[in-house]
């Protein structure tokens, strides 16, 4: 017994002890516990619980190897307050340091909460895009970063910080057909019935647009925003359809078809505002 009691003594076995306890504890949670909540989490169709998971396996893998370090210094005598402050101080200057990353991690942390998006979604970004557009399909939700893939197949990795302030268009959310509208111009000689018939027409004949929701209205009548021509009618043709991610197909089909009907029936343009103009004054000869 007494051979046994000072083995027990030793520094050495009381960190082996610590050791083997450590990786216990991990065995248990990790591998027994983390694992048939991973079963259940595969079994829901939330993807919350999931990444939950995920951040708390790497927060246990971190808590233990904590402990145990700090562990193993005590059972040396070793004096483990200052080193405590002195990671106070260390995180510190880390958080200010690396406030960005963590301002990126909170805001994915809020974002895989309160699930604004989900993988797989067909969503569009207003106050980010740039040259590669704004509008595609989540790939990824990442505590730091959101990658999504635009229409022209690029992956971007948006930080979660920015897409969290931005307004987010999720067109994946609403199983409702969405409408789409197309705005043109016409000149004030244009007949507005003969061009409602026209584009009423061409919704019609379109398969992927919903029968019986098209419609052609005026906007207003007079100069566009920029001012660059008054003789014009602006008008928009509204229609809805199901199949979101064909949405600029389908737009595309239909600008086609009406800008052959304005070629074939040769229906007026408008005329800028000096054009315009002399036309109306010109003398008669």
């Amino acid at each position: 017994m007494l051979k046994t009691y000072a083995l027990w003594e030793l520094p050495l076995v009381k960190s082996l002890v610590v050791v083997i306890l450590a990786i216990t504890v991990y065995y248990l949670f990790r591998v027994k516990l983390f694992s048939k909540l991973a079963r259940i989490c595969e079994s829901t169709q939330s993807e919350l619980d999931d990444r939950v998971l995920y951040f708390a396996r790497n927060l246990l893998s971190i808590f233990i190897i904590f402990f145990t370090v700090m562990t193993i210094l005590n059972i040396y005598h070793v004096e483990i307050s200052p080193l405590l402050a002195g990671a106070g101080i260390f995180g510190v200057s880390l958080a200010l340091a690396a406030r960005e990353t963590l301002t990126d991690v909170l805001a994915g942390v809020f974002l895989i909460a309160d699930r604004p998006v989900k993988i797989g979604d067909r969503i569009k970004i207003q106050s980010i895009g740039g040259h590669w557009g704004s509008w595609g399909d989540v790939v990824d939700i990442g505590l730091r970063r959101t990658c999504i893939r635009n229409t022209d197949g690029i992956s971007i990795n948006y930080p979660n910080n920015q897409l969290s302030n931005s307004i987010i268009t999720n067109f994946s959310d609403n199983k409702s057909p969405i409408r789409v509208r197309i705005r043109f111009q016409v000149d004030f000689d244009a007949d507005i019935d003969f061009i409602r018939s026209q584009v009423l027409d061409i919704l019609e004949k379109n398969p992927r647009v919903l029968a019986g929701t098209g419609s052609l209205v005026v906007r207003s009548i007079g100069d566009d925003h920029d001012q660059s021509c008054i003789s014009a009618i602006s008008l928009e043709a509204r229609y809805r359809i199901t199949q979101v991610r064909k949405r600029t197909e389908i737009r595309s089909e239909i600008l086609e078809a009406l800008l052959k009907v304005m070629r074939d029936h040769k229906i007026p343009q408008p005329k800028l505002a000096l054009e315009h103009s002399e036309r109306q004054i010109k003398p008669s000869s």
